[in-house]
């Protein structure tokens, strides 16, 4: 019985062992592989209020739509330009739609599409997609440690670890059935 409780106070220690040794083992060096991703954003549809000039100004040489025009004085024909007030009042009425590409960047996507009509800006609409910048790290550990605990159906116990170094693993198990003991050392692949 004494040698009984020996063993057992054996597998113990060779269990306590392992798992010190592979815990300090463990924190080790490790390898960090960082992933940098850009993530597109949903876009954001929105207007801003429409705007109300801050100075107006008139040029003193207005370029205008002109049309050319014959003129008759005494016989004799002139040919002069005149200011086409159709012209004016066609370019006054419509709506003039633009669309305007503010920046096209690792930072997102900004289209501005302005209204003009009636010689003044009627509305700012805008399309906002942000891009996020997203990094991983990831930290692989160098040396990963793992403790052994088996049975067989021999009846033989076993206690043990050992360490894991990136995908090779290498351990050692101390295995008895109460009558013999020994050490088994072993060898491993991760897939």
């Amino acid at each position: 019985m004494k040698n009984l409780f020996n063993q057992f106070k054996l597998c113990i220690l060779v269990a306590v062992v392992a798992l010190v040794v592979g815990f300090f083992a463990g924190r080790g060096k490790t390898t960090t592989t960082t992933t940098i991703e850009y993530v597109k954003g949903e876009t954001i549809h929105d207007s801003v209020p429409k705007p109300y000039p801050v100075i107006n100004y008139t040029p003193q040489n207005p370029i205008l739509p002109t049309k050319p025009d014959t003129i008759k004085i005494n016989n004799t024909e002139y040919h002069v330009l005149k200011v086409d007030t159709a012209q004016i009042i066609k370019n006054y009425i419509v709506k003039h739609n633009y669309t305007i590409t503010a920046f096209d960047n690792k930072n997102g996507k900004l289209i501005i599409k302005p209204v003009v009509q009636y010689n003044e800006l009627q509305s700012i609409p805008y399309e906002f997609t942000p891009i996020t910048q997203v990094n991983t790290i990831m930290q692989e550990r160098l040396f990963t440690p793992f403790v052994v605990v088996s049975y067989n159906s021999l009846g033989f116990v076993g206690v043990g670890g050992g360490v894991f170094i990136k995908n090779v693993g290498v351990g050692a198990k101390y295995i008895t059935d109460f009558e013999k003991k020994g050490f088994e050392v072993s060898g491993s692949v991760k897939f």
